[in-house]
């Protein structure tokens, strides 16, 4: 749940409100983690039940408004800057990946406007239930700044990244209030949907009734004009004219709303048929409707006003879908909800068809109306998962991901297939040592980043991981410093998503050092260029050894002089190079703690002057590696310890045989025939060929350390 979005709604759950259930019903099992802007409410929460059933995380932070009507200019306001304020505390602690604001209340968008001034980069997804401008309810209500509010709404069209609607009808009536219509590619069709758990609440315990009584059953809102229950009143009228013996076979109930037609039910015959049943919460009226036998719709009808096709998908009908009961619906005679109908079933009739109404109830009451369950679940909210989260994605944004560390040359093959990437885009913090960094610039990434890499668990992970802002990622890989160093008894391991080891011995050695949680640690092999070390040897390799590195002391360059000694004896063509800078290059090697291991140095030196070995043993610099392992018959690992000596590795994928010492956890990594006890052990393994062929040594590399694969396998946890 690393993603963390910023969510701005003027209303959202657990206060009731139509078009606030139906946000949280998409985007409550994308996963994401939101912190939820929204005003406070004085009525009484009363669905903080359908929380449990989300899989996302929701942190709600209400905001006190003087009046909660959101067309009011001075609670507006307030809200506006009373969200920045929050933003402005926020964004410090947490990493925003994307901003969702949600209307049909225009301040909502409003604020994430000026949250998106503050930072053009932060992605802003506008959600809209139902468009301002072109709203065709607004010729029958007389909304206080209707101008005002179109001409914010223009504005939001114009900057948001993003924007969110119900259908693709939507997008044509949104696009007709703009002078410069929007380009398709920039709305994103997010359906309402069901969640079939929520209909099973256990917050009412109802009765199953023993009734015989056919129950037509609408739940939710009615309006004083366009959507009224005429059309349902006059279809109950005349299916009893035309069928008077159904009197007392049916009954019509009315949850949530009540109007003028259902208060007058007697005038039209309806007494005892009609009945007005109070509101009740959104998670009870799920579960009310699968008491009901049929449900009813109702949707408006703007042909009046030039409309051909019905833009809305009422949020409503996702609900009546859950409850997998038959639906008689009141719509236009084109558009979202007929396009559904038409493949759910049900009845789908106009609002002048009074005579189709009553034959739909009449079928509904013999059993000839049913839906398509299997139509019905592309509604479900399982099956809208994925398309949530696509929503709140940007697939041409990189994610940013920053390498932090001091020493980064066992990570280039991380950086090079982060570069080489399409998905990422690679930051880097170089730090001057364990613990010496530019504090200013390490700030600034972290900003940025997605996702931090510690290249080493030292002060660089010590830092990230009590700075790391919810909503970020962050990795830190192990090798073996970490443990004289104890830097990881200082980490803020809560921060910690992953802990990457580069063998299976220090797996479990860091895991019972840190009492780290086994689930987030990883084994990771060091990465090794196959392909680039993939050479055919030189006729002479079969004689020389190879050293990769000889300081510090525990690399035991004394130790692969034995060696070569015993084999120079035997045979004078053997010789010993040591690739790398001598300890005299390096300055810490020349203070007065390290004076005991220079004098080891010089004792070494004189050693192969001594004995005559100088053209024998042969001390190179740097240069290329893959050149240099062609004359590479043996790589020497004689060390007093490791935690995976990349030497042996790189031998192995050029062809060369590996001498290793038994280090612990040197045969957690390389092959037994290759580890040897003794100096003895190792110059017969030399001389009786006993190890690997060269075929096989490349295998073996191939198999566990590919750069290509290995550096996927840890691109795969950023």
């Amino acid at each position: 749940m690393n993603k963390k979005v910023l969510l701005v709604s003027w209303h959202f759950p657990p206060y009731k409100s139509s078009s606030a259930f139906n946000l949280f019903k998409r985007l409550k099992d994308t996963g994401y983690e939101y912190d939820v802007l929204q005003i406070k409410r004085k009525q009484q929460p009363d669905n903080v039940g359908m929380f449990k059933y989300a899989a996302s995380k929701f942190n709600r932070y209400e905001i006190e408004v003087p009046i909660e009507n959101a067309r009011d200019g001075e609670a507006r306001t307030l809200y506006v800057e009373k969200v920045l304020d929050y933003y402005n505390c926020l964004k410090c602690h947490n990493h925003y990946s994307v901003m969702v604001s949600h209307s049909h209340e225009i301040a909502s968008h409003m604020a994430a406007m000026a949250i998106k001034k503050l930072n053009p980069k932060l992605r802003w997804v506008a959600s809209f239930g139902d468009p301002i401008a072109a709203n065709p309810y607004n010729e029958f209500y007389q909304f206080p700044l209707l101008k005002e509010d179109s001409q914010i709404e223009a504005l939001v069209l114009q900057q948001a990244d993003r924007i969110v609607i119900t259908n693709s009808y939507q997008k044509k009536l949104v696009n007709r209030s703009l002078e410069n219509p929007l380009d398709d590619e920039k709305f994103y069709v997010l359906p309402h949907c069901y969640d079939e758990r929520m209909y099973q609440a256990d917050l009412i315990h109802y009765r199953k009734s023993e009734s015989k009584v056919f129950k037509f059953m609408h739940v939710g809102m009615l309006y004083k004009f366009k959507r009224t229950s005429e059309p349902f009143i006059l279809g109950a009228q005349r299916l009893l004219l035309k069928h008077p013996e159904l009197r007392g076979r049916f009954a019509l109930e009315f949850y949530g709303a009540n109007d003028r037609y259902i208060e007058a039910a007697e005038d039209y015959g309806l007494e005892g048929v009609v009945s007005f049943n109070g509101t009740i919460s959104y998670l009870e009226s799920l579960r009310k409707m699968t008491e009901a036998d049929c449900l009813l719709l109702r949707d408006a009808d703007f042909s009046d006003q030039g409309l051909k096709d019905t833009p809305f998908y009422p949020g409503k009908l996702a609900d009546y879908l859950g409850a997998k009961k038959p639906i008689v619906a009141v719509t236009m005679k084109t558009g979202c909800v007929p396009d559904m109908l038409k493949k759910i079933g049900g009845a789908s009739l106009t609002e002048e068809n009074i005579e189709g109404i009553a034959d739909a109830m009449y079928d509904a009451l013999h059993g000839h109306l049913s839906i398509n369950n299997i139509e019905a679940e592309r509604f479900s909210y399982h099956n809208l998962v994925n398309r949530a989260q696509q929503a709140l994605t940007f697939l041409q944004d990189k994610k940013k991901i920053l390498i932090a560390g001091h020493d980064l040359k066992f990570a280039k093959f991380i950086m090079n297939a982060i570069e080489q990437s399409s998905d990422f885009e690679l930051l880097i913090d170089k730090w001057q040592g364990h613990n010496k960094h530019d504090e200013e610039q390490s700030f600034k990434l972290l900003n940025e980043a997605d996702t931090i890499f510690c290249e080493w668990g030292l002060g660089n992970t010590v830092w990230y991981s009590k700075h790391k802002k919810s909503g970020q990622r962050l990795i830190t890989r192990l090798h073996l410093q970490e443990i004289t160093t104890r830097s990881p008894e200082k980490f803020n391991h809560d921060s910690i998503d992953n802990y990457i080891m580069v063998s299976p011995y220090w797996y479990e050695k860091f895991v019972s050092e840190f009492s780290l949680k086994r689930e987030k640690c990883k084994m990771i092999y060091n990465l090794v260029d196959i392909k680039l070390l993939d050479k055919a040897k030189n006729q002479e390799a079969k004689f020389h050894l190879g050293m990769i590195g000889d300081v510090p002391q525990r690399k035991r360059l004394d130790r692969a002089l034995d060696i070569f000694e015993n084999l120079y004896n035997l045979d004078q063509r053997y010789k010993l190079f040591v690739k790398g800078k001598r300890p005299e290059e390096y300055p810490w090697m020349h203070s007065r703690s390290r004076r005991s291991e220079m004098d080891y140095y010089r004792k070494q030196y004189k050693r192969i002057e001594d004995n005559g070995w100088k053209d024998n043993v042969i001390f190179e610099g740097h240069g290329p590696i893959d050149s240099w392992l062609q004359k590479i018959g043996y790589i020497l690992s004689v060390s007093d310890f490791e935690s995976f000596h990349l030497a042996p590795a790189e031998g192995l994928a050029s062809g060369a045989i590996p001498i290793i010492f038994n280090w612990d956890g040197s045969s957690t990594i390389y092959p037994e025939k290759c580890i040897v006890e003794t100096t003895e052990q190792a110059c017969q393994s030399i001389l009786q060929n006993r190890n690997l062929s060269s075929h096989d040594a490349k295998k073996y590399a191939t198999d566990r350390f590919c750069s290509k694969f290995n550096s996927q396998l840890i691109l795969n946890y950023l």
